[in-house]
């Protein structure tokens, strides 16, 4: 798998390869591609030579500016992001955050084909997105037909993509990848490179197999120097953000960014944003301001979920929930995620539950758990090649699965069932989700 640094090395030299496919990071992976394509591209030949198209154009839109020859005898680049798109199947409520983020940033023609490109396999037209109008589908119908659901804040630009989307008889690029492979197979004209920019895309996809013959395949990530999250380098994603503003970002107020985060670089690009208007005329954001206006989102919050519903805390389950609710405000993407981080630790409960269930009466401490109880357990997930968890974890899964019976774990599991059938055919995933907690972290006798 090629390096991006060889790629632009090689673009630089005029050597650039056919096709390139750019997978990781939406942020980091967008910025990559742009300077690939910068680097192929001079500055004064980027107006007729350098083109930037969301997949939702089509297959066949692609193709024909593929074929095209420049206007100049000078490199000519097709920059195609959102190649997602192409798989067949999709993350809904991905998509319709990406088709937002298209219209706020006034592409309106490439939100509306995403969108539309998205509800076709529902039968949907332009007219049935004016969510919230009397044409529009409802919540319950997007959410039965598609999986997700707008928000209530999302009704005015959806009406408005849907009104603009008729006056202007837009309609939904047909399913044509085909056209698209064929004509990269057949040769692009002299100087023509092709970039792709995905997500994540099938191993087996077209357009990985098409990279990976014509090109270069790269997967992009935010760097590391060391294995916690305090070592990941986000400075230059912060000199972008914040620079032209011309403020900075202390190293605790960083350091808490990461934190609360993780490693999705687009998210903390988007929160950098938000900082920045929410400090004003100050030069210089603090670790109050990250604690204020950002809520932690990290991969610990699942474990921190787990907690609470082994500890049967329902207060805090329900703060989990919110601080997701808060950080991408639209219930429906958070929903079924969430519901999985519970149905995972209602899961294991009750396979601790019956694992322990000759272990005795009387609870075990941690030296004589590790003694007596641990090396079973470790020759038993040995034998499955399942990952061995350390003997503190292990014990703390041992006692908050002694803290209610199985019948209790045993139902707590049939009703994540039921939950995810309910978010899946119109239920409100807000409901839904906080009737779960609230019935999972339920208090109930310890077993004699």
């Amino acid at each position: 798998m090629a390096e991006m640094s060889e790629l632009i090395e090689e673009a630089t030299s005029g050597k650039a390869r056919p096709v390139t496919l750019i997978e990781g990071d939406e942020y980091l992976a967008r910025t990559s591609a742009r300077e690939l394509a910068d680097a192929i591209v001079a500055e004064k030949d980027r107006a007729l030579n350098l083109v930037v198209v969301d997949a939702a154009a089509g297959a066949r839109e692609i193709a024909s500016h593929l074929v095209t020859v420049a206007m100049f005898a000078a490199p000519k680049a097709v920059l195609v992001e959102g190649a997602d798109a192409f798989a067949e199947e999709v993350d809904a409520a991905r998509e319709l955050s990406r088709v937002r983020d298209l219209w706020q940033g006034k592409r309106q023609r490439d939100a509306v084909r995403r969108l539309l490109r998205l509800v076709r396999p529902a039968g949907w037209g332009a007219a049935e997105v004016a969510f919230g109008s009397k044409a529009g589908a409802s919540a319950a119908k997007w959410r039965k037909d598609l999986g997700a659901s707008p928000e209530e804040g999302d009704k005015s630009w959806l009406q408005e993509l849907s009104a603009w989307a008729l006056a202007q008889n837009i309609m939904a690029p047909p399913d044509d990848l085909d056209v698209l492979v064929r004509a990269v197979e057949r040769g692009l004209p002299p100087k023509t490179h092709l970039i792709l920019v995905a997500e994540s895309l099938p191993p087996k996809h077209a357009l990985v197999r098409l990279a990976q013959e014509k090109g270069a395949h790269v997967r992009r990530r935010a760097e590391r120097r060391g294995r916690t999250i305090d070592t990941l380098d986000i400075s230059p994603l912060v000199a972008d953000e914040l620079g032209p503003l011309k403020k900075r970002l202390a190293r605790d107020a960083e350091l808490e960014l990461k934190v609360r985060l993780g490693d999705d670089l687009r998210l903390i690009a988007s929160e950098l944003r938000k900082l920045a208007l929410y400090v004003g005329d100050r030069a210089q954001i603090v670790r109050e301001d990250v604690e204020a206006v950002v809520a932690p989102v990290r991969e610990e919050e699942f474990f921190a979920l787990a907690e609470a519903v082994g500890e049967g805390d329902a207060a805090k389950a329900l703060q989990l929930f919110g601080d997701e609710l808060r950080r991408k405000a639209n219930a429906s993407a958070v929903a079924l995620p969430f519901l999985g981080g519970v149905a995972s630790a209602v899961r294991k409960a009750l396979a601790d539950s019956a694992r322990y269930a000759d272990a005795g009466s009387r609870e075990l401490g941690y030296n004589e758990f590790q003694a007596k109880l641990f090396p079973a357990l470790e020759s038993e997930l040995s034998a499955k090649k399942q990952k061995v968890p350390h003997p503190f974890v292990a014990w703390l899964g041992y006692k908050r699965a002694r803290r209610r019976p199985r019948p209790f774990w045993r139902r707590a599991l049939i009703r994540c069932a039921e939950v995810d059938f309910e978010l899946k055919n119109g239920a409100d995933p807000r409901l839904s989700m906080e009737r779960l907690l609230l019935e999972v972290c339920a208090q109930a006798p310890r077993p004699p």
